[in-house]
């Protein structure tokens, strides 16, 4: 194990005190403003009708939640509509009853109508409960006007950890920084139903969450946290039932109030997810007979062994109905990050994450059953064991995958996390991740493996301190195979400030893990100003400054360096303008291929850029969004244009695009990059849609299209349609280069069933 330096060691040992807490103390309520609120809860002898209309006479004595406060526009101010909320229960069942008063219904704004499809777009009320009241994890569930089921899951308090990242030439260059590791994850999907009507009073909603899709601590008299939001788009105004300030965002969890006067008995859940999958594919890349008939089936379990740990299990695993990745153009010396899209793995993905997102994580779903060249690999199955017991955490996951002649082996994945959570948003954890070859394959090392630990720490109401550590262990690499960082964050209303270290050694290699460069050290430093202007067209300035440096291990010569400065505005329609300037380092010791045939020299390059970004009011038909700039790129010169935008006929049908065009000259060549998206979205229903994903990218010359039909039953589940070809545009400028223009194409048919005990 590498020898840690004393900074991190101080570190470490200044958090130490905080672990020895008594029990008593590590489950007191931490100070914060959302303990002022409380809503008593009332059991039911029937079950409301889900009509979406809040006039059955056993609504009628229940105490609302009401007298909703305003984060924005005018902060602690009562909200300019009155919003109420009843909750109800029964044996089964929490209910919610919901009317959100509009003195103006004929203006209230939709803009989508698709599962999880919720915006800052349209109007919307999303209720977040603490079920474990542990001010740390929450579940979240929320509608709209037209009935869209939308939910998440909250870890870490609500808390963003780190901040890899920033403006990146692939995406066009310039705008904000990046945040870090979400604390929100959109992709976990509930069992659960929700109804909601425009009526002359304004719109109302009545949900109904079954007490096993929840996980809560095991007792039958329940306190939990409870907050409710509600979007009133034509203001652009959020507001919320416990307060909560412009410093937080409504998933920070430790701001909610309290539902009181629960009953719940305990609930065990076991649901199996089968599904059988068809179709027919060609591939003209691999040798042979390019045609393939597809037929698979597999299950998908899950069961409840307390009410807060599930175990899930996965046979035979397909995603089939996953949306392709969006095509990305790399004009850097380092990997590209593509996000995690396959349920199984997005599903309580916050037990698992480590480490600083994008730059060094220490596990990464998609190093699972995908190769180097982004082709799928069989996944044979898989267990996980996710939840809390008491006041730890825990997540346990084992994946095996299969061998692909010539391709890959057949490879375990094992990952442990553990993390105790202490008061005030702080937690200490560890983690070990492991990767073994179940199969021979050339020049394939026969394990690797991961080890860390993490503390973090809440300071006050607004500063937050990140550290970890971990090492590697790999056949053939020694030395140098560590990771350190400490970060530490604050941010209130007006000021926004950050400040880190990170080390990563020469033979740090976590082969499940995200890492895009190895051996250096870096510092970084982030700070934001909130200006809120009282009254007129701009709701705030915020001038902000920020730069990253990264530094040889060898002799702490400079190998990067990004400087970035950034007025931007944001106004009361929700439309954004700002100006940047950023200034850029990069030493080469070996040529860099920027593109095909275009290699830049060994040296040491400076250069700056200016960009301006831009955002029209997201909430109308017709909305644009993009990025602008000019400057110096190595020894030569680059004009970016970056544009996004779209159509929306209405609620049900839209259309958005994409265009990013990089125009770089440089002494060794010129050269254009051009990436093109176009997406359409049809929503029938909230549970059933039309959806197509057409990409070109000019470096690979190819044209891809992607397109899916679902029609869902519950969650995620039902009946897809999934046609995806990707097709060559060489031919379309030179006929004599490329015989064939279709690469791939292939047609899925697949249908999954939840049964649910």
């Amino acid at each position: 194990m590498p020898r840690l330096p004393h900074s991190l060691i101080i570190l470490l040992a200044a958090a130490l005190p905080v672990t020895a807490l008594p029990e008593a103390a590590a489950q007191s309520e931490p100070e914060g403003n959302g303990s002022q609120r409380t809503l008593q809860a009332r059991r039911v002898a029937e079950p409301p009708t889900l009509d979406g209309r809040v006039e059955e006479s056993l609504w009628q004595p229940i105490e609302p939640a009401t007298e909703f406060i305003q984060r924005n526009p005018e902060e602690g101010e009562l909200a300019s509509e009155k919003t109420e909320v009843r909750i109800a229960f029964d044996d089964e069942n929490l209910y919610l009853g919901i009317i959100c008063f509009d003195s103006r219904p004929e203006e209230i704004v939709i803009n989508q109508n698709r599962r999880d499809g919720l915006k800052n777009d349209s109007d919307y009320l999303i209720v977040l409960l603490d079920t474990f009241h542990d001010r740390q994890n929450a579940f979240v569930f929320g509608t709209s006007p037209t009935g869209i089921e939308h939910d998440a899951q909250v870890s870490k308090a609500g808390q963003t950890r780190g901040g890899g990242g920033g403006p990146s030439r692939a995406g066009g260059g310039g705008g904000a920084q990046r945040g870090g590791s979400s604390a929100l994850s959109l992709n976990w999907d509930g069992v659960w139903e929700v109804r909601s009507q425009i009526t002359p009073r304004g719109w109302e909603s009545e949900m109904a969450i079954p007490f096993r899709t929840l996980r809560y601590k095991p007792g039958r008299d329940q306190s939990w946290g409870l907050n409710i939001e509600r979007n009133l788009r034509r203001r652009n105004e959020l507001s919320h039932w416990s307060p909560v300030s412009r410093a937080f965002r409504f998933i920070h969890v430790d701001l909610a109030g309290t539902l009181q006067g629960l009953e719940i008995r305990n609930h065990r859940s076991l649901k199996l997810l089968p599904y059988v999958l068809g179709g027919y594919s060609q591939n003209y890349a691999h040798p042979g007979d390019p045609s393939k008939f597809e037929r698979n089936v597999g299950l998908d379990v899950k069961y409840s062994l307390t009410p807060s740990l599930t175990l899930d299990g996965t046979v035979n695993t397909d995603f089939a109905q996953v949306e392709v990745d969006e095509e990305q153009v790399n004009l850097t010396r380092f990997d590209l990050f593509f996000p995690e899209k396959r349920p199984f793995f997005l599903e309580n993905s916050g037990f698992f994450e480590f480490g600083s997102p994008r730059e060094v994580e220490i596990f990464f779903s998609r190093r699972i059953g995908i190769d180097q060249h982004q082709h799928q690999v069989p996944i044979d199955g898989g267990v996980r064991l996710s939840g809390k017991a008491g006041p730890y955490q825990m997540g346990l996951l084992n994946m095996q995958t299969r061998k692909v002649d010539g391709v890959v082996p057949a490879d375990n994945y094992s990952v442990a996390r553990f993390s105790r959570e202490l008061p005030n948003r702080s937690s200490i954890g560890v983690i070990g991740v492991n990767r073994s070859s179940t199969s021979t394959f050339d020049g394939n090392r026969p394990y690797n493996r991961t080890f860390g630990t993490d503390v973090n720490l809440g300071l006050g109401r607004f500063a937050n301190w990140y550290n970890y550590a971990a090492f590697t262990q790999t056949p053939g690499l020694e030395g140098g195979n560590h990771a350190y960082s400490s970060l530490l964050e604050y941010d209130d209303s007006t000021h926004e400030f950050r400040l880190g270290y990170l080390e990563v050694g020469e033979h740090f290699n976590p082969e499940v893990g995200f890492v895009p460069r190895v051996g250096y050290r870096k510092t970084n430093y982030f700070y934001r100003f909130h200006h809120y202007p009282n009254g007129g067209p701009i709701r705030s300035w915020e001038p902000h400054a920020s730069r990253r440096a990264w530094y040889s291990l060898e002799n702490s010569d400079i190998e990067s360096d990004f400087q970035h400065y950034h007025v931007d505005s944001k106004w009361q329609n929700g439309a954004r303008l700002g100006v940047a300037w950023n200034r850029n380092f990069e030493r080469l010791d070996e040529p860099l291929e920027v593109v095909p045939g275009v290699t830049i020299p060994v040296g040491r390059y400076g250069y700056d850029e200016i960009i301006a970004n831009y955002r029209t009011d997201p909430s109308t038909p017709l909305f644009l969004s993009g990025t602008a700039a000019a400057g110096g790129f190595y020894d030569g010169k680059i004009r970016s244009v970056n544009l996004n935008g779209g159509y929306r006929h209405n609620h049900r049908l839209s259309w958005t695009a994409s265009y990013l065009r990089n125009m770089v000259r440089l002494p060794v060549g010129d050269f254009n990059v051009d990436l093109v998206g176009l997406r359409f979205n049809w929503s029938f229903t909230p549970k059933s849609f039309l959806q197509t994903f057409s990409q070109y990218n000019s470096v690979s010359q190819t044209l891809g299209h992607n397109i899916r039909l679902g029609l869902l039953s519950s969650a995620s589940t039902g009946l897809f349609v999934v046609y995806n070809t990707s097709n060559s545009t060489t031919p379309l400028l030179d006929s004599h280069r490329l015989p064939r223009r279709t690469l791939t194409r292939a047609l899925f048919v697949k249908f999954n069933y939840l049964f649910d005990y």
